[in-house]
């Protein structure tokens, strides 16, 4: 079977799912791309960058526009950016033709020629946009390929349930009554858990985890991120975790993708050895297997990598919206505690420290709610059905 794998570059979520899930479709002996989907629809060319199939071409695209535009909305204005999504979900309630859907129909004809040169059987998108092309392209344009949408969050998200695909994954069965009510098929919306790439499923022990990334052997260390966007809030928990009178604190912060943010951070705690500033990596798996305790926003694709493996988790930072969303389905499941105030996440990360008891029902809980193997699931649905 040959699998394309959609995505789009607005935010690194959706882009590890994609990875995962090629991994997933190669490790059972199938042939797998990943390709930002507008790239697909100007047939520019060159995978999403990871992807081992080839390479992102050095001139500025649309999709670099795209991600331009979400990682500053997010990042500089979340209030705006929830305003959006809260727009976008009482349209979706409406079941009036989506603007979304117009605007992503435009690449249905360009979408559809790519899949046909290149033969593929199945596509995935792991982006509610690349979806809705998918569905004008599967009534547009009938063929024997199959299609199919991944929700990354913890809740249905605007517009996911309007185009007509042949399958949805989503990330828990908790969710199925509430997406089949905003318009999924009950017949064929399944609880597979999100893709999660191996490297967090099988990380390395603390120990070698903080040799590794040259890390202190010993004492508390507390890991703080906020996707690849990054987040304002950075600085408000790291100063705060370090406030707490305690030997051998050490605090790593991961800023994302944004060189102004990691340069902002970096100035702030340059003169701290207690404080690590890491730029955007691709060693997150090591960073979290190193730490006792991750602060982060509540994004669905990082909170599942970490809940995979059994990381102490807590939320804050929220960008109204799914994240929102997304971290009221993990305290409602006990799988992080969850406070918007910086400071007073903070004040939850050292509590969890010290609380052996509550990481124990924490872990349990996660082991028992985010299943690792998303991927293998996923795969096994799309075998099934070819």
């Amino acid at each position: 079977m040959k699998v394309l794998v959609l995505t789009r570059s607005m935010g690194e979520g959706h882009n590890r799912s994609a990875q995962a899930l090629r991994q997933g479709f190669l490790d059972r002996g199938h042939d797998c791309d990943v390709v930002d989907a507008l790239r697909v629809a100007g047939d520019e060319a060159g995978p999403v960058s990871g992807s081992s199939s080839g390479s992102v071409p050095a001139r500025r695209t649309r999709s670099d526009v795209s991600s331009a535009l979400y990682g500053w909305a997010a990042f500089k204005v979340p209030a705006l950016f929830g305003a959006v999504y809260n727009a976008g979900a009482l349209y979706s309630r409406t079941g009036v033709p989506s603007p979304i859907r117009a605007s992503n129909a435009r690449y249905a004809a360009a979408t559809h020629a790519y899949i046909q040169d290149h033969h593929y059987d199945s596509v995935v998108s792991t982006h509610t946009f690349p979806c809705e092309t998918l569905g004008v392209v599967r009534r547009q344009f009938p063929s024997s390929v199959k299609y199919y949408g991944v929700l990354t969050d913890y809740t249905c998200t605007p517009f996911f349930a309007e185009p007509a695909l042949d399958g949805f994954c989503v990330p828990h069965a908790d969710l199925l009554p509430g997406c089949v009510k905003q318009g999924l098929p009950a017949g064929a919306t399944y609880a597979t858990g999100l893709p999660v790439a191996a490297r967090f499923r099988q990380p390395l022990d603390q120990a070698a985890a903080r040799a590794s990334l040259g890390l202190p052997a010993d004492g508390a260390l507390f890991l703080v991120m906020a996707g690849g966007v990054g987040g304002r809030y950075l600085t408000l928990v790291g100063d705060a975790l370090i406030a707490e009178p305690r030997q051998y604190t050490c605090v790593v912060i991961l800023t994302g993708r944004r060189e102004d943010l990691y340069q902002s951070v970096t100035a702030r705690y340059e003169t701290d050895p207690r404080v690590t500033v890491v730029p955007f990596t691709e060693r997150v798996p090591d960073y979290m297997a190193a730490a006792d305790v991750l602060v982060t926003k509540p994004g669905g694709v990082s909170s599942t990598e970490a809940a995979a493996m059994g990381l102490p988790l807590v939320h804050t930072g929220a960008i109204p919206g799914c994240e929102v969303e997304n971290a009221r389905f993990f305290g409602a499941h006990d799988l992080s505690v969850y406070n918007q105030h910086p400071a007073e996440a903070a004040r939850l990360a050292h509590w969890l420290l010290d609380d052996d008891a509550k990481v124990a029902r924490m872990r349990a809980h996660q082991g028992l709610h985010i299943p690792g193997d998303g991927a293998d699931r996923i795969v096994t649905l799309i075998e099934d059905h070819a």
